[in-house]
Formats: structure tokens, sequence, C-alpha cells
């Protein structure tokens, strides 16, 4: 944890922290900011409170998963990820990522109607707050992350056991 301010709570991730994910009852875990690489990056993540999205810095590219809004449970920050994408990159570009996969998951049913729109809305305005800058997507993201990347921390290898869903 680095810390709770307006914006939300700000998590920091370094280099080769594991990540677990669930479909259905499938688990999985990779490293944090591994995406189609062989390693993770260091990552600074920002939950905010009661919003449907959250935040990562990483590799020059600002991330927004749009999402349920998170919620901790037993430790471990739990949401349902709804598919859009908006991501800002380093040469100004601004996009939103899956809109197919959105679609897909709405027509089977896997995002309700209420989701939909609430994950349409909070992925509108997060392309805004992206292009315009609006912090914490100006510097003050950055900073977090440079700041958190100074302390040398180690990475986080260790997760607590999870029972699947049944």
């Amino acid at each position: 944890v680095m810390g709770n301010d307006c914006y939300g709570l700000w998590l920091y991730s370094p280099k080769g922290t594991l990540y677990r994910s669930q479909i259905g009852s499938d688990v999985g875990e990779c490293e944090v900011g591994q995406g189609s690489r062989e390693a993770g990056l260091p990552v600074m993540h920002l939950i905010p409170d009661r919003a449907w999205w959250i935040a990562a810095w990483f590799a020059e590219k600002i991330s927004v998963d749009i999402c349920t809004p998170p919620t901790l449970i037993d430790g471990e920050w739990c949401y349902t990820d709804l598919e859009l994408d908006p991501l800002a990159f380093s040469d100004g570009r601004v996009v939103i990522e899956d809109e197919d996969e959105f679609a897909a998951a709405c027509e089977a049913g896997l995002i309700s109607i209420g989701e939909a729109a609430k994950g349409r809305a909070a992925a509108t305005e997060m392309k805004r707050c992206l292009r315009h800058r609006t912090e914490p997507f100006g510097r003050l993201g950055w900073d977090r992350l440079d700041e958190a990347l100074c302390m040398s921390l180690p990475p986080i290898r260790s997760l607590r056991h999870v029972a699947t869903a049944q």
C-alpha cells in the first residue's frame, strides 16, 4: 500500500509480483504487468472508491480496466472485468480496446444491461480523462510509480490459497 488520497487507494506491485485471476472455476496466476511478455513489470495501481474502473501505470502506458466496483474480500481485491480497456500511450494516443469482447459478453448475457450501461459510461469518462490528462492521469500516477521504484521493494511471490467457485 503506497497511500490513500482523494483519488483512491494506491497499491504498488514490484517487478515479479504474482497476480491471480479466476474465470469460473479456473484460477490462473501470472506476473503483474506481464501480458504477453516473458516477465512482469513494476506497476502502480489505483483503486478508486466505488468507481467502475481500476487503473495501472507501467511501461509508458496507463491502462484502465472497466469493471464492477472493486471490493476487498478477505484481504483480496475482487471485481468483474467488463472487458473495455481505455489505454493512454506515451505517444499521446488514447484508445478503448476490446470493444468486440465487450459486445460478445453482453450478447452472451455475461454482462447485464445495467453493467453494460455503467461500463460504457465509465469507459467514455476514462477516455476523456486520459485524453486531457486529468489527474490522476497527468503526472500523479507516474510520480507515484517513480517513488515506489526508488524503494526497491521485493516482489510478492506467495499468494494465499483461495478456494475456487463451485
